[in-house]
């Protein structure tokens, strides 16, 4: 069954928030899923601008037209903007995990390169871990960039 366009983008709306159940995130993470995935948070990111770039007008239009105002005339709208790039930028890093997914399943050098780094850092992870050697602080970074974290 496919999931229609609308019900797609709201489960990647709600992963972008984090409010996603395991199914979902599994979901659209699936090979099959990740083009749409990709379309669907670029549509997002577009949809978002386009209403932040009106809110930063309206606000600059109230902060004109009352410019004596004691308060901020446009508070609200400033919270609303706070949001909006918030949200924004939750979009783009799943943006570049996507990405990143869609490199490393291509068949061409540098993702088999990637491949077999991930398996090298892996295995070191496991010898280390099996002769009960000591883990530094470069160990630690390794391993954490098998999930995409830059810790050095």
């Amino acid at each position: 069954m496919m999931i229609g366009e609308q019900e797609f983008a709201l489960m990647v709306s709600e992963d972008i928030k984090n409010r996603a159940d395991q199914m979902t995130k599994d979901l659209l993470r699936s090979p099959d899923n990740r083009e749409r995935w990709k379309r669907i948070l670029i549509k997002i990111i577009k949809n978002v601008e386009t209403r932040l770039d009106g809110l930063n007008k309206e606000a600059i239009s109230l902060r004109n037209t009352y410019p004596d105002f004691e308060a901020d005339p446009a508070a609200s709208i400033a919270q609303v903007i706070e949001k909006s790039e918030r949200f924004k930028f939750h979009a783009e890093k799943k943006l570049a995990e996507v990405d990143r997914m869609l490199f490393l399943e291509n068949d061409d050098p540098d993702s088999k390169l990637s491949s077999f780094l991930k398996d090298a850092i892996l295995m070191h992870k496991k010898l280390k871990k099996q002769y009960k050697c000591p883990v530094d602080p470069a160990d630690i970074g390794l391993w954490d960039a098998i999930d995409g974290k830059w810790t050095f």
